[in-house]
């Protein structure tokens, strides 16, 4: 070696060392692994032994005798053009893959070792690209929490397909400028001593577009067939609104303001799957960098598949209850049923479980009035239809195959058909075409997926909402923009019974009102029952990325106008109630009386207050203070009294004709109006006196002798009178779960 080469090798040196250093396939590799927290490895372990029973594709059979998984048989996919097993990873991890043409589904497991891991399960799915590498979406169960993960990766197979160089991201990060990590997989068995990379972080800075001038992404959404799909919503993930929809072939255009390392783009369409692309910013955003064009950023091509328009009335409704996780002591866990909707909507299932969706199969009040009052009076009046079953109990309904009085209701509902309006019931909603008529009897139409669907993991197979960028794939999640509109709520909240007395009108008295109408007034009954949640409902790390998760652990910070609360918050709430009714009481006095004028003002509901079934009802209360007392004609019917005491006041609601029910039940049809008489039983609607949107109403009285007046606004679930024909005990003043009056406004004069 000439003295030139020596010299210029030793200058290499350090460089070599360098590279040595960071190479990953030497000890000292760079990682993002913690470390090993060897106390629990045998817990972890036993948790793993469950993965053969959670959810995951049908046609990875899993072999009992070799624990290792096999194409099915009897799959509808027919055989994978080629399948294999490798070690992915440090902890060399189970990866089973199969390919059928340009398509590939993989399912992998194991237990994360290091501090913080635990078991898992995860499955796979994804498409060639043009430049030979393949992306996936991947969606993992957490064995040992009970909760969700998910995100995208991309596969890049050796000639040999020997080894795959796999380049990933999770979902519950923000993508920023370090959301990749790299790592290899191996054929199984792995044996050799150098140990397989699994999670070498990379980065890329993020880039800000010149001023005014944002980079621009072009792209299409397109079938399966490759055809062009119209009208498709796309945005990318967690942006807030839907930033642009396809045009007639399919094309769209999005503007960046900057570009992350990672861009998830999602689409998605009524009647099919939603769909995602994630740009990594190191090969698909050719264009950008110094000299490079600024008028084009990338193009993207996503790719929707159509769910199967039958609807299965043979499929399960999954349980909304959540599993306690695998690490309490004496756990039920059960990694069969994983996709229960609280595991991972853990938030979404605490407001619901206290709503009152979640209680009306089985509400006191709603049973009693069916059992001893609306089924045997609708019988003895020769009707047979049963039109409270398909909204109280709408899944048990969406079974059935008639609604018969005689027959199946709600009074049978038993297991999750005993859980209201549950999560898999209302996202499993096609449509709302018709809602003039209750729930299932002719208003709602379901669209239930095959449970024999092999294309979805799981048995949950697919949900439809608001969102075209979830891509869990547990979920089948599909786009639907009903879940954005009152028309989803009229489904129940709107019908007519045969004799056209109106049982819920909430939908068409909202039509009516400015609130319908386009402008700054517009609103969906979502805006105020289901609303975005606030700063101010959010906590830690939440609050600081001004955005929480829908799933737990399962999706990166959304913002906050993308999440909301499923309280379902209504009449219940006085808070709620006394934010949409303002109340003003003026006071006079006339001689030895005082007149009290009472001012009442339907300011922030979209319908009329008291609005729905009929049987609530506002009552204004003005008492005398000192030795007052109201006169004769401004009293509260005797039935609607507070205290036993007569009382000065007003009924506000709707009052119908009919017999009362113990004449019902020996087939009388008609009778005098009176507050007991429930719509059910109705032939006439006798009076409405409810609060319309800004249309005011005053109510004067004169109480002789007070000295003041103390002004209540109650609203009162039901009539006492009623109640007691049906055997309640109002001792406790309890309608059904809730107080008999809830006080909304009290003023004193």
């Amino acid at each position: 070696m000439n003295k030139a080469a020596t010299i210029g090798f030793f200058a290499l040196l350090p460089l070599l060392a360098l590279v040595i250093w960071l190479d990953p396939r030497v000890p000292h590799y760079q990682s993002s692994y913690d470390p090993i927290d060897y106390a629990r490895l045998a817990e972890w372990s036993a948790h793993l032994r469950a993965w053969p029973r959670a959810p995951r594709y049908d046609f990875f059979a899993f072999d009992a005798q070799t624990g290792a998984t096999r194409p099915s048989e009897t799959s509808s996919l027919g055989p994978p053009d080629w399948h294999q097993r490798y070690a992915f990873g440090r902890f060399r991890y189970a990866l089973d893959v199969q390919v059928r043409g340009n398509r590939i589904h993989y399912v992998s497991w194991g237990s994360d070792e290091q501090r913080g891991g635990g078991a898992w399960s995860a499955v796979g799915e994804g498409r060639r690209l043009d430049d030979g590498r393949w992306f996936t979406v991947w969606s993992c169960l957490d064995l040992t929490r009970g909760i969700s993960n998910g995100g995208g990766a991309w596969f890049e197979f050796s000639q040999d397909r020997r080894r795959i160089f796999v380049r990933y991201y999770h979902d519950t990060l923000p993508f920023g400028e370090s959301a990749v990590e790299e790592g290899e997989a191996a054929l199984w068995p792995y044996t050799e001593d150098r140990p397989l990379e699994g999670r070498v972080l990379t980065y890329e800075e993020t880039r800000q577009a010149p001023a005014g001038r944002p980079y621009t992404l072009w792209g299409r959404v397109v079938d399966e067939e490759g055809q062009g799909i119209a009208g498709a919503a796309v945005k990318r993930r967690a942006r807030g609104e839907i930033e642009t929809t396809t045009d007639a072939r399919g094309f769209f255009k999005l503007s960046l303001e900057r570009i992350e390392q990672l861009t998830l783009v999602a689409a998605g369409k009524l009647g099919y799957f939603n769909g995602a692309i994630t740009l990594d910013r190191e090969s698909a955003f050719t264009a950008v960098g110094p000299g490079a064009p600024k008028s084009r950023a990338a193009l993207a091509t996503i790719v929707l598949r159509p769910l199967d328009p039958r609807d299965y009335r043979e499929y399960e409704y999954v349980w909304p209850k959540p599993q306690p996780p695998a690490t309490e002591p004496n756990s039920s866990y059960d990694a069969a049923r994983h996709l229960q909707c609280g595991n991972c909507h853990r938030q979404t299932f605490d407001e619901w479980k206290v709503s009152r969706h979640a209680t009306m199969a089985r509400n006191p009040l709603v049973r009693t009035a069916f059992e001893r009052d609306a089924r045997p009076s609708a019988l003895a009046a020769g009707q047979t239809r049963d039109d409270c079953t398909p909204c109280h109990s709408p899944s048990l309904a969406s079974a059935l195959s008639r609604f018969h009085l005689a027959g199946t209701t709600l009074l049978d509902a038993e297991g999750v058909h005993h859980e209201g309006n549950h999560c898999d019931f209302c996202h499993k909603i096609g449509a709302v075409p018709n809602p003039e008529k209750p729930g299932l009897a002719g208003s709602i139409r379901m669209h239930r997926p095959n449970p024999a669907d092999e294309r979805v993991p799981g048995n949950v197979k697919h949900v439809f909402g608001p969102l075209p960028d979830v891509s869990y794939l547990f979920m089948g999640a599909s786009y639907n923009p009903l879940f954005q509109t009152g028309a989803l709520c009229a489904g129940c909240h709107e019908h007519t019974l045969d004799n056209g007395i109106l049982g819920q009108g909430t939908y068409s008295e909202w039509r009516q009102s400015r609130f319908a109408r386009p402008g700054p007034d517009y609103r969906e009954c979502q805006s105020c029952h289901m609303p975005a949640y606030t700063l101010d409902d959010v906590r830690g790390d939440d609050r600081k990325n001004r955005g929480t998760e829908i799933a737990s652990a399962g999706t990166r910070y959304r913002p906050l106008s993308e999440v909301h609360k499923h309280r379902f918050t209504g009449s219940e709430d006085a808070a709620f109630m006394a934010d949409a009714i303002a109340m003003k009481t003026v006071t006079r006095r006339t001689g030895d009386a005082l007149q009290v004028t009472v001012t009442l003002e339907n300011r922030g509901a979209g319908h009329a207050i008291p609005t729905g079934h009929g049987l609530k009802r506002l009552l204004l209360v003005v008492e005398p203070e000192g030795p007052g007392t109201p006169e004769a004609g401004n009293l509260l019917p005797r039935e609607e009294w507070l205290d036993g005491q007569a009382q000065a006041g007003a009924v506000i609601g709707r009052k119908f004709g009919g017999p009362s029910l113990p004449a019902a039940l020996q087939g009388a049809k008609g009778g005098e109006p009176q507050w007991s008489v429930p719509f059910w039983r109705a032939t006439a609607q006798a009076e409405d006196s409810r609060l319309w949107p800004d249309q005011p109403r005053v109510f004067e009285f004169t109480l002789v002798g007070a000295t003041a007046a103390r002004v209540k606004l109650y609203l009162r679930r039901a009539s006492p009178a009623l109640l007691a024909e049906q055997g309640a005990d109002l001792r406790a003043r309890m309608a059904g779960f809730a107080p008999l009056d809830l006080l909304i406004h009290e003023q004193r004069r």
